[in-house]
């Protein structure tokens, strides 16, 4: 630690030299704001992003500063009388720091560090998740009336995800193939019914019940949507406790039907329970994502609370009518389990993974619905 002649813009007390990330800044004794000499606050984000490697792997921040706010009524901590001008951190995440067009210093906020220092990784997923829409997605979209996804892209390949479409496709292409007969004994061994599972029948049914699938558009949906959104979880979960979680969610939504239907003869079978229990997370942890709408021939963005909420409802409302083959007393069964768990979890998911909750903050300024 070291004193210098350096002054704080704001408190006119001296600065002290501090290092973080292996790079010595200045830094006020009274309000803990941070001024970076030119340079160094390229060299403290690249070695943020390459954990220490002293070469630097990244674009420089400089070149990526949102646009310009006028000026600040802060000086220059290095240049006389030169006054400083605010800047958004980027271009879609608007957090203001202070810029000196002389000398090419940047003075910050203590609480604004660390948006300084995943600025890369910010700056990489906002172009990510603002990509706009296109002819392709509108195709796609129009001819399988599914949703696009918009949002980071994982670190690690998702192989659970993988295995798990992988499983649910081959036990679904064995009970298309086998005979009438050899098919009515799969469902009555290992779908879920009600009725057997109070007298103690099947009850690893619970289990494989959710491998199973009525048709091949029962299939297709629900390993689309586990595709799109699974990724995601299984990256910030890590492998084991994404594959507990979904397999504790279709349980409970086998459960809940169960509950509601005690007397019923009824086979049920589907992953429609786990994924919706994915549905309820992925709503809570990635509020910045977005999903692909039709508003009559145009194709928008909307954010995955609204796309959720909206499908809970259409669920709600199945539920209370009765009318429908489709279990949706397991669809709200796993998306509540899911939700809970959203919940006990959620401090521990965004302390580990900092960025989400800055991509879900206020200054992260996400292209949806109302943008061209």
């Amino acid at each position: 630690m070291y004193q210098n002649n350096k002054h704080c813009p704001d408190c006119k007390t001296s600065l002290r030299e501090m290092k973080y990330n292996q790079v010595v800044v200045d830094q006020c004794r009274q309000c803990s704001g941070l001024w970076f000499d030119n340079g160094e606050i390229n060299s403290f984000q690249s070695r943020q992003v390459s954990n220490g490697n002293s070469t630097p792997t990244t674009p420089e921040l400089e070149s990526h500063f949102g646009e310009s706010l006028g000026d600040s009524e802060r000086q220059c901590v290095s240049c006389d009388n030169t006054k400083l001008i605010k800047h958004h951190l980027l271009e879609s995440y608007h957090v203001e720091i202070d810029y000196c067009h002389c000398c090419e210093g940047v003075w910050i906020d203590r609480d604004e560090l660390q948006q300084v220092a995943h600025s890369v990784e910010l700056q990489s997923a906002l172009e990510e998740i603002n990509k706009p829409v296109n002819w392709k997605t509108w195709i796609f979209q129009v001819l399988t009336q599914l949703p696009l996804e918009y949002n980071v892209k994982v670190k690690k390949t998702p192989w659970i995800t993988y295995s798990l479409i992988a499983l649910n496709v081959f036990v679904f292409f064995i009970c298309s193939i086998t005979s009438n007969e050899s098919s009515a004994w799969i469902l009555s061994n290992f779908a879920t019914v009600p009725v057997d599972f109070f007298e103690g029948k099947n009850l690893w049914s619970l289990l494989t019940s959710m491998f199973m699938h009525s048709s091949i558009i029962h299939l297709l949906g629900n390993m689309y949507f586990l595709y799109i959104i699974g990724d995601n979880l299984e990256d910030v979960l890590g492998k084991k406790l994404y594959l507990l979680i979904y397999l504790f969610c279709g349980v409970c939504a086998d459960l809940v039907h169960i509950g509601f239907y005690t007397n019923s003869t009824v086979s049920v079978v589907g992953a429609s329970g786990a994924v919706f229990g994915l549905f309820a997370m992925y709503m809570l942890w990635f509020k910045h994502a977005s999903l692909t709408f039709m508003v009559l021939v145009f194709q928008k963005k909307i954010p995955v609370m609204v796309f959720f909420i909206v499908w809970i409802a259409f669920n709600i409302l199945g539920a209370m009518s009765e009318l429908s083959s489709v279990a949706y007393t397991a669809h709200l069964g796993g998306f509540f389990s899911g939700l809970l768990i959203a919940y006990i979890l959620k401090d521990q998911i965004l302390q580990k993974n900092q960025l989400l909750g800055m991509l879900s903050a206020p200054e992260s300024k996400i292209k949806r619905f109302w943008h061209k």
